[in-house]
C-alpha cells in the first residue's frame, strides 16, 4: 500500500517553509554541480572567478556566468518546484496543470494580450523609475539605484552578441528557462498554496505578483513587473492551465531578446521598450489600457466562464 505524499497534510504555512528549505537546498547542491561541471570548461581558476563576485571584462568569464545562470534558474526555480509537486501530489503533471496541451487560440489571446499592454508597461516602467524617496531615505535611495544600474549593466554584458549561436543561448537562458522555472514555481506553486491558505483567488494573485517581481531586485522596475506577474497570474486562473502563462512569458522575454540582439547588430533600430515610455504619447497608453482589460475579459469568458458551464452541464 502507497503512503500518502510528505507533505500532502502539512498546513499551508509548514508548507510554504518547507519549499523554502527545498529551495535553499537546491541552489547550494545545483550551484555547486554547476561549478564542478564547469571546472573541465574553465579550468581551475572557476572556483576564484565565482567567489570573488563578478568580473565582466572578459567573454570567457561572461560564458561562464551564462552557464552559472542557467543553473541557478535550474536550482531555484525548476527542481525545487519538481520535488515540492511531487512531495504534495507524486502526479507532478496533473499537479502542475502541465499534463494537457491547451488550445492555441488560448495561446495566442495571452500573447496578444501581452503585446497589447506594452505601452501602458512600459510607461509604468517610466513612471516607477522616476519615484523619489523621501530625503530621509536618500541613502537608500542611492544604493537601489546603484543595485538597477549593475543589474543593467550584467544584462546588457549579456545580451550583448553578434553570432546566432549567442542568440539561442540567450533565449534559452532569459527566456525559455525563467519562463518555465518561474511559472512553475510562481503560478504552479504559490499561487495555488496561497489560495489554499487565503481561500481567495485574487489575494493569491496579488501575493505571488509581488514575490514575482519582489525576486528581481529591481527596485525601479517592481510596479510594472507586477502588474506583469498579475496578468501571468490571471491567465492561469482563467486558463486552468500552466502553459498558458509558461508560453506567454516565454514570447514576453524572448522578443526583448531578439529586438535588442537586431538592435546591437544594427539589423534594425526599433525599440520596443519606447513605445508608452515617453509618457507623453496618452492616447497610445490609455488604448493598451483598455484593450488590455477588454482581452482579459474576453480570455475571461471563453476560458473560465465557458469551463465553469461545461462542468455544471456534466454534473
Amino acid at each position: 500500500m502507497n503512503k500518502e505524499p510528505f507533505l500532502k497534510n502539512f498546513s499551508q504555512p509548514l508548507k510554504l517553509i518547507s519549499l523554502l528549505i527545498i529551495i535553499i537546498i537546491s541552489v547550494f547542491i545545483i550551484n555547486v554541480i554547476g561549478v564542478l561541471l564547469a571546472l573541465p570548461f574553465w579550468g581551475n581558476n572557476v572556483i576564484t572567478t565565482f567567489t570573488e563576485g563578478m568580473n565582466l571584462n572578459s567573454a570567457e568569464n561572461i560564458g561562464f556566468y551564462k552557464f552559472l545562470q542557467i543553473f541557478n534558474h535550474l536550482g531555484m526555480f525548476i527542481i525545487p518546484s519538481i520535488l515540492f509537486a511531487f512531495l504534495i501530489n507524486r502526479n507532478i503533471g496533473k499537479y502542475l496543470r502541465i499534463n494537457r496541451f491547451p488550445k492555441l487560440f488560448t495561446i495566442l489571446s495571452g500573447i496578444l494580450l501581452i503585446m497589447v499592454c506594452m505601452p501602458f508597461i512600459n510607461w509604468l516602467m517610466t513612471m516607477n523609475g522616476m519615484m523619489k524617496l523621501p530625503e530621509a531615505f536618500s541613502g537608500i535611495e542611492e544604493w537601489m539605484r546603484k543595485s538597477e544600474d549593475s543589474a543593467e549593466l550584467i544584462t546588457n554584458k549579456f545580451l550583448n552578441v553578434s553570432s546566432i549561436g549567442g542568440l539561442l543561448i540567450n533565449l534559452f537562458m532569459i527566456a525559455i528557462i525563467p519562463a518555465i522555472g518561474e511559472e512553475f514555481l510562481f503560478r504552479g506553486i504559490l499561487q495555488k498554496q496561497f489560495k489554499l491558505w487565503f481561500g481567495n483567488i485574487h489575494i493569491a494573485i496579488f501575493i505571488s505578483a509581488f514575490l514575482f517581481s519582489a525576486m528581481h531586485i529591481q527596485f525601479f522596475g517592481f510596479i510594472p513587473r507586477l502588474v506583469l506577474g498579475v496578468i501571468l497570474g490571471y491567465l492561469y486562473y482563467f486558463s486552468r492551465n500552466l502553459w498558458v502563462p509558461i508560453i506567454t512569458h516565454l514570447f514576453n522575454n524572448g522578443i526583448a531578446v531578439i529586438i535588442y540582439f537586431l538592435n546591437f547588430n544594427k539589423i534594425m533600430s526599433t525599440d520596443i521598450d519606447k513605445l508608452g515610455s515617453e509618457g507623453n504619447d496618452y492616447i497610445l497608453i490609455l488604448g493598451s489600457l483598455i484593450f488590455s482589460i477588454v482581452l482579459m475579459l474576453s480570455i475571461y469568458k471563453r476560458e473560465y466562464l465557458r469551463k465553469r458551464l461545461k462542468t455544471k452541464k456534466e454534473d
